[in-house]
This record gives C-alpha cells, structure tokens and sequence, in this order.
C-alpha cells in the first residue's frame, strides 16, 4: 500500500521517468495519490495496465486524489467524495473507495486526503491550524462509512507532524510506525524535487502517513528514497 504525492507537474520533465520507474519497481497493491494531474494520470494508467481506478466525473478525482488497486486482487463495490472542510481553492475532499477481495468476499475500505498546507495565510495570520477541524471531520466521516469488522486504510499529505496523525490515533487508526514501534522518517521536504536552493529555509517533517483500524496488521513500513 502506497501514499504518494506526485506534486503535480511541478519539475514534471525531470520527474516523469522517475515516476514511471518507482511504479514499476514498487508495484504497489493500493495506491493513493495527491496532487495528481492529467499528464501524472496518463503516465499512472500506462504504468500499471493491469490496475483500475476511481472513475468519476467529479473533477477531484482527475486533479487532486485518486486510488488505484490490482485488478487481479479487488473489484469496486463503491465510491465517494466526501467535502471536509479543506482550505484549498480547488476540489480536495476525503476520497474513498471500497473495495472487494476477490479471493474471499470481504471488503476493505480504502481512503485519502490533501489536508491544508502550514503555509495558508489564515494559518500564518492566526496561528491556529485548520488540520485539527479536517481530521476531527474525516474521523466523523470514516466512522461512518466503516462496516463492521471491515479492514479500514487511511493514507495522504497530511501536512502535520502532529494533530492529524495523533487524532486518528486517538479514534483508533493507528500509523503503520506507530503500530510497529519505528521512528517515521521525513517526507517534508522531498530533496532534490523541493529544489530548495542553499541558504533558503528548510524544514524537516513526516506528513505523509498511511493509519488503519484495529482489523488490519501492519507488517512493514517504510519512505523509499528513489532516484533515476
């Protein structure tokens, strides 16, 4: 299970190809996507033929969030948009997907978000951070989409090293470092993509974080570190 942040096309021409490597190399099972794009989306759908997505006309699902899975292994059941209150002038929501095991007909609930950016200006004018009220209303929404005894993943660009994964853990979705007792290594700021010159100002976080509920067992948990 991925969570990934492709920026966009932010440095697209250097990072196409590194992308389409990382894909074909980690190959991943479930994968969430922020920031996507139509030319990410294009590259993501040649990469992994054997794979489906969300297909939905809400244009969030084509330049924000989208979840892939293999084909061979899930079957949709249903989908979902879910408006949390993101500051963002575009189309951010909680995006869900639940899915079908093929091999024994349980169903699993897959989930991502984009949350708002330390950087707003309502952020830097007040000091209070609007992740806290995002988190608390996602929590709301994956409660009430939760079946019972259903495996439950929730992964994305939380921008926050701290309310937003302490939260989840508090409503019982426990991060894969947390459930395995690791130290979680920084996804804030991504080097060399960032192209943050010397001297500028830097920062070192995890805000990209992958939580489920008590129903699913992490087994390994890792930030590669990839390069082309």
């Amino acid at each position: 299970i991925i969570t990934y942040n492709i920026w966009s096309d932010f440095r697209w021409a250097f990072r196409e190809q590194t992308l389409r490597k990382f894909l074909e190399v980690f190959d991943p099972d479930v994968l969430c996507l922020q920031e996507l794009h139509p030319l990410s989306r294009e590259l993501i759908d040649a990469t992994l033929p054997v794979h489906r997505r969300v297909e939905d006309d809400f244009p969030g699902w084509l330049e924000q969030s989208n979840i892939y899975w293999r084909d061979s292994l899930f079957s949709e059941i249903e989908h979902g948009a879910e408006d949390v209150g993101i500051r963002y002038q575009g189309n951010r929501r909680l995006f869900w997907v639940r899915l079908q095991l093929k091999a024994s007909g349980r169903s699993v609930l897959v989930a991502t978000a984009h949350l708002t950016h330390q950087s707003h200006p309502d952020e830097r004018a007040t000091g209070q951070s609007p992740r806290v009220a995002e988190t608390t209303r996602i929590i709301g929404h994956l409660q009430r989409l939760n079946r019972d005894g259903e495996p439950l993943f929730f992964m994305g660009d939380l921008n926050d090293p701290v309310h937003p994964p302490s939260l989840l853990h508090e409503a019982g979705y426990v991060s894969c470092f947390a459930a395995l007792g690791i130290q979680c290594p920084p996804t804030f700021k991504c080097y060399p993509t960032a192209d943050v010159a010397p001297g500028a100002p830097t920062m070192t976080q995890c805000v990209d974080w992958i939580a489920a509920n008590s129903k699913a067992r992490a087994v390994a948990a890792s930030v590669p570190h990839f390069f082309l």
